[in-house]
């Protein structure tokens, strides 16, 4: 006899036990199924994995699944979670034909939304959309999160609350300040250990990170390049640090000019590193500085000392949990949220000099 209740069991093939369903001392029968659809913005989807051990304390022995976009899958904890399910045809067919006992549905495009809505659950949380095709809300709690969106005033100057405590009030559950849930394992740090090996890392000086890059969205992040080069200065002369270089694809031809046009020594960690080799890297330094990026969230889920660097984005939705300092500068057209500016001189006013002082204060 097969038992397809089992939360174990496959079907397709035999399950992790390696046993069939007979008398399995294994068995465990499904606890309430949770499924959270948070798909878009890898910095986002990191920081959302908070809800884990406060939806298992207020659910035990529940089931989760989570529904994010294919390149976010690795930044998931797969020991926590029941089923991953990337946000592909398949597995929206797949979805349709189980039901859930809770859905969070926390994205407000239109993609995750309508899958939300077509979606069984006892009970919804977060976001839908209505017959118009406009955005909706399932339960009360999620109001709050619905104005952010659309009222400025109350996002940029009113908001005080993180983008933590705005989930748990969607996910009408208690907020305990839980940290990012984050697996990184040994063999993600490979690369790192043998990038510090290779060239001879000096274990007694501070290493640095330097997350140069602003993400896909909002170019309006970036720090400017003779910012980046005067702190590079100021962290070998005041710190005598070893100063390295982050970034992804997108940031090849930035790091490339810092190394270029700098006259001391940078350790350019590549462009070419998967998401968990990233991560590696960041694994091994004493304290990143970067703006309001994936690779600060990487590193907050990573418990490092983090210099956040603000200036479209609001620094109150931001939690460092007491292991970082935010700065920012009081220039009157920010926070805006605009993905493009013919100046950016909120990020200009962030200056070196009061990068290293943060530094200095967190080391």
């Amino acid at each position: 006899m097969l038992r397809p209740d089992c939360r174990y069991f496959r079907g397709d093939k035999p399950c992790q036990f390696q046993r069939l369903c007979l008398d399995c001392p294994h068995f465990a029968a499904f606890g309430p199924q949770i499924l959270i659809i948070k798909c878009r913005a890898q910095g986002d989807v990191l920081r959302t994995t908070c809800l884990l051990p406060a939806l298992e304390r207020e659910y035990p022995n529940c089931a989760l699944g989570w529904v994010v976009d294919p390149e976010s899958v690795d930044l998931l904890p797969r020991l926590r979670l029941h089923r991953i399910w990337p946000f592909e045809l398949e597995s929206c067919l797949a979805l349709e034909a189980q039901s859930f006992e809770l859905l969070l549905s926390l994205d407000k495009e239109p993609g995750p939304t309508a899958l939300a809505t077509r979606l069984k659950a006892k009970k919804k949380c977060g976001f839908g959309l209505n017959d118009k095709g406009n955005l909706i809300i399932f339960n009360q709690a999620a109001d709050y999160a619905w104005r952010l969106g659309v009222d400025d005033d109350l996002k940029f100057r009113q908001n005080k609350k993180t983008y933590q405590e705005i989930i748990h009030e969607i996910a009408e559950i208690p907020y305990r300040r839980d940290e990012y849930v984050f697996n990184l394992e040994e063999k993600d740090q490979k690369k790192a250990k043998e990038f510090f090996g290779l060239h001879g890392i000096d274990p007694d000086r501070p290493k640095i990170g330097l997350n140069t890059g602003s993400g896909t969205k909002f170019e309006t992040k970036q720090w400017p390049k003779e910012n980046f080069l005067q702190l590079i200065n100021l962290l070998q002369d005041e710190l005598q640090a070893n100063v390295f270089l982050l970034g992804g694809p997108r940031e090849r031809y930035f790091n490339q000019a810092l190394v270029a046009a700098s006259s001391r020594r940078l350790f350019n960690t590549g462009n070419d590193n998967s998401l968990l080799e990233f991560a590696g890297f960041i694994s091994l330094l004493d304290l990143v500085i970067s703006s309001d990026t994936l690779g600060m969230h990487i590193a907050i889920a990573l418990k490092k000392p983090v210099v956040a660097l603000f200036g479209p984005t609001s620094p109150q939705e931001i939690d460092l949990y007491d292991r970082g300092i935010k700065l920012w500068a009081n220039v009157a057209c920010a926070p805006c949220y605009r993905q493009t500016c013919p100046d950016l001189k909120c990020m200009r006013a962030v200056t070196p000099e009061m990068v290293l002082e943060a530094t200095r204060q967190l080391l």
